[in-house]
Order: C-alpha cells, then sequence, then structure tokens
C-alpha cells in the first residue's frame, strides 16, 4: 500500500517540479495524510505519533538546506512524506543515495556549460561571507533556471533505487 500511495505521490510531485520547478502543497498534504492513515492502521497511536514525528524532524533538517537555496521548500516537504510514511532510517539512505545522485548530476551540467570553475567560487564566496551576505545562495528570480536542477525526479529515483535494490522490495 505504501508503495502505490508514493507512486502517485512521485508522479504528481515529479509532473508539477517538472512543468514549473514547484512541488504542490495538495500533494505533499495527500501524502502526510496517507502516511497517518496507513501507519495508524497498522501500529495505532504509536503509527500517528511516530509520522508525525518523522515529518516534523525531515523538515527541520532539511530547512538550512532550504533556507540557504540548496533545495525547495517542495523537495523538502517531499522528503518528509518518504520520512512519515517509510521512517527515519529508510529516509536516511534515500536521503545519501539522493545527495550522490544530485551531485554527480550538477558535476556533469556545470561541466557541460562550462561553468564549474565560476559556479564553485559563487559557493566558496558565498559560504565566506555567510553572515553578511542576506540573500540566499541560489534565488530563481535573480539566478535563472539555466543551473537548477528539478529535484524531485532524482529524489524519485533515488526512492525507488533504496526500495528495489537496497531494501529488495
Amino acid at each position: 500500500m505504501k508503495e502505490i500511495v508514493m507512486l502517485n505521490i512521485l508522479i504528481f510531485a515529479v509532473a508539477g517540479d517538472l512543468l514549473d520547478y514547484k512541488i504542490r502543497n495538495p500533494v505533499i498534504i495527500a501524502g502526510w495524510m496517507a502516511g497517518i492513515c496507513i501507519n495508524a492502521y497498522s501500529d495505532m497511536f504509536y503509527g500517528i505519533f511516530y509520522t508525525i514525528f518523522c515529518i516534523v524532524i525531515t523538515i527541520l533538517a532539511g530547512f538550512p538546506l532550504f533556507m540557504a537555496g540548496g533545495a525547495g521548500a517542495g523537495d523538502i516537504k517531499l522528503f518528509s512524506v518518504i520520512g512519515g510514511l517509510y521512517g527515519l532510517y529508510f529516509l536516511v539512505k534515500v536521503v545519501m543515495l539522493f545527495l550522490l545522485m544530485a551531485g554527480v548530476i550538477s558535476f556533469v551540467k556545470l561541466i557541460k556549460k562550462r561553468a564549474l570553475v565560476s559556479r564553485v567560487k559563487a559557493f566558496i564566496y558565498y559560504i565566506l561571507h555567510i553572515g553578511i551576505i542576506k540573500d540566499r545562495y541560489y534565488n530563481m528570480e535573480r539566478d535563472g533556471t539555466e543551473f537548477a536542477i528539478c529535484l524531485a525526479p532524482v529524489i524519485a529515483a533515488a526512492y525507488f533505487i533504496t526500495l528495489f535494490f537496497v531494501e529488495g522490495g
């Protein structure tokens, strides 16, 4: 049942992300509610509590990445849906694979566009001046989408790889 729910959530999240770089809140809320219902059915009150705990912890852990502009709020919330449905242990596996995959995709994209050195310099400048600069590292209005990566498809790929190959699902 969890897999069917996640498949539907990921289809809508990926479609939205590819169309306009946004994952809509109704998709996320549906995932959260499904996680609460599914886990309540299997573990009663503990399932409800643990699902909400995983959602909140995921959002809190992802908040600094969102504030720096490294990921959108929808991406962080999509991770919270996975965490809410499957728990933090599974989520950590998905996130680790996601980070590896997103890093490789970013690296390849920057190499192809011959922008690796300039983007690394910009990132180092941002890190060195993090207390002084009030703006985020990436701002779509300012920076455009030339170097942006839709993360929902990468999250979906990391989820399915973890589910089928790491977990043996």
